[in-house]
């Protein structure tokens, strides 16, 4: 009689590609984009176990393959975190004695650490209580309809197992999660009140800055600029010049300006730079830092994101920006 799995390992095989000497361990669609259409993910091994191999598909074509250390615990969730609909990694890996949570990005076709962290259950049934969130328990992530997670901050939790704390981080942040535990003696006893956050207020927040002022610095000089660019505030006048909105950010040294003219609205915002990387600058309100701007770099283009525009205007967006 035929194994079935066996079929299907070798008609996947087939049909994209996948390396002989790679055992598929998963197929699963899901939609990554937001687009209609749900794509292909396979997940394969070694031989000798020694590397994860997941290639990603959309309409049969390779798009993304990441190659990873193999992990008897290998979990992942894709969530939209900024709104811009290309969906973050939410990765749980490692073994019995210790396992890691972590928060990934797609940057430049590779995945990209953005946060490492602690997981915190809420479950239904034991209302008022915080429990740890094991991988086989967690069900969704918890996100708020302002892509906003929660989570607590500022709790010296000391951890006994194997896991990684990265040099950027002065701490892992409790991130909350919804499920169904199997260890309802798994308590965290002390936490700080949980708060709704954006991922970049998040990151910007448990950031270690320590030992980094040289390459910040010269990660700031070549943002100093005026960043300009137009967008359809009205979408019904798109013909009418009245229709369309201008922002400018100006950037100069530690602190920027923001302003968003329309026919609708005058803002003007003081920023500050929270923090810079050769392909991306965050920015923060002066007298709200969990309000935060996001301008990416991609080739010549720049991408700018800020719930706090998203929330003026009604609706989730990114926005070109031209550097002058």
């Amino acid at each position: 009689m035929k194994n079935a799995a066996a079929d299907i390992n070798v008609q996947s095989k087939n049909k994209y590609n996948i390396p002989s000497d790679l055992k598929i361990q998963s197929q699963e669609e899901i939609n990554i984009d937001g687009d209609p259409e749900k794509e292909v993910i396979i997940t394969a091994s070694d031989s000798a176990a020694d590397n994860t191999h997941e290639f990603w598909f959309k309409n049969n074509k390779l798009i993304y393959q990441f190659t990873y250390p193999w992990a008897s615990i290998n979990k992942k969730w894709l969530v939209d975190l900024d709104g811009d609909d290309k969906k973050e990694i939410v990765r749980v890996q490692g073994y019995e004695d210790g396992v890691d949570y972590a928060i990934y990005d797609i940057v430049d076709n590779q995945q990209k650490p953005v946060l490492y962290f602690n997981p915190v259950l809420q479950d239904s049934r034991f209302p008022g209580v915080y429990l740890w969130a094991y991988p086989n328990d967690i069900t969704e992530l918890i996100l708020n309809l302002q892509k906003e997670l929660q989570v607590s901050l500022d709790n010296n939790y000391h951890r006994d197992d194997e896991h990684i704390v990265p040099d950027n981080q002065k701490e892992l942040p409790f991130i909350f999660f919804k499920g169904q535990t199997k260890q309802p003696d798994m308590r965290i006893s002390k936490m700080n009140q949980p708060q709704s956050m954006t991922l970049a207020a998040i990151v910007n927040s448990v950031r270690n800055n320590g030992g980094t002022t040289a390459k910040t610095a010269q990660s700031d000089k070549q943002w100093i600029g005026n960043y300009t660019g137009r967008f359809l505030r009205m979408k019904e006048e798109s013909g009418d010049p009245r229709g369309w909105g201008q922002i400018s950010v100006k950037i100069d040294g530690n602190s920027a300006k923001f302003q968003l003219d329309s026919y609708v609205e005058n803002l003007k915002k003081d920023l500050t730079v929270i923090n810079t990387t050769t392909d991306e600058i965050t920015l923060a309100e002066k007298d709200n830092k969990n309000s935060t701007f996001t301008i990416s770099k991609n080739k010549n283009k720049y991408i700018l994101k800020s719930a706090f525009i998203n929330q003026t205007v009604g609706e989730t967006s990114s926005y070109e920006l031209e550097k002058k």
